[in-house]
């Protein structure tokens, strides 16, 4: 089991890595050619930084422990990898969803 001061020392070192990120990405803005590292930089500080807020804190639990159900996360994880794949799919199934709203029995 983790304790409380386990959970406030890894919060301040996600906090510090999000935050060294996104300093270390801003400096190299003024260096061109290290395009690709800066852009590495700052999109690792941007999901340290999203990863420091879920995590949990002394008033509050983690922000997964709210997910009631695991079929939700399951669905979330299959729908964050299809999603992006199935681009090409969005107009077809705008227009089965339509064809399903108006069809739909009424009471």
């Amino acid at each position: 089991m983790v304790t409380d001061e386990q959970l406030r020392k890894k919060r301040i070192y996600v906090a510090l890595l999000a935050v060294g990120c996104l300093i270390g990405g801003a400096v190299l803005a003024a260096f061109p050619g290290h395009e690709g590292f800066q852009g590495a930089l700052i999109r690792c500080g941007i999901l340290l930084g999203a990863f420091w807020l879920v995590l949990p804190t002394k008033d509050r639990p983690a922000a997964w422990k709210g997910v009631s159900s695991s079929w939700i996360l399951i669905g979330g994880l299959v729908a964050a990898i299809a999603i992006p794949r199935a681009r090409a799919m969005f107009p077809l199934i705008a227009v089965i969803i339509g064809i399903a709203w108006f069809a739909r029995p009424r009471k």
